[in-house]
């Protein structure tokens, strides 16, 4: 039983280092739907921050990667639009680190909406 254990414990780490490992190392393009540029997205500071994957790729466990997999122009059931699941208050994947009043590494519009 121990070293059944011992095994599960192993490839979950192993696949979780494989995850980490194929984050793309050059900035990627994020699309908006519209309206401002799309943004361009470095993965690499945000890993160097200790970040892990699932933080922003939080439907990865369902094959999702993308942020418009799920969230477009429009809210689509329970998943915000794409402004908001970037930007809204509680709910944003950048707002914390990027847009609160006094965050470390606050951010304008033009520094994530490059094209």
């Amino acid at each position: 039983m121990k070293r059944i254990a011992i095994l599960i414990i192993t490839l979950l780490v192993g696949v979780g280092l494989a995850i980490a490992m194929d984050a793309p190392t050059d900035p990627i393009k994020v699309t908006n739907f519209g309206g401002k540029k799309v943004v361009t997205y470095p993965h690499a500071p945000h890993l160097e921050q200790g970040l892990e994957c699932t933080q922003c790729h939080h439907t990865a466990d369902q094959g999702k990667y993308k942020c418009g997999d799920c969230h477009g122009k429009a809210a689509q059931g329970d998943a915000p639009k794409i402004k908001d699941a970037m930007h809204k208050k509680g709910v944003g994947k950048c707002y914390d680190c990027h847009l609160k009043k006094g965050s470390v590494a606050k951010k304008k519009c033009g520094d994530c909406h490059k094209g």
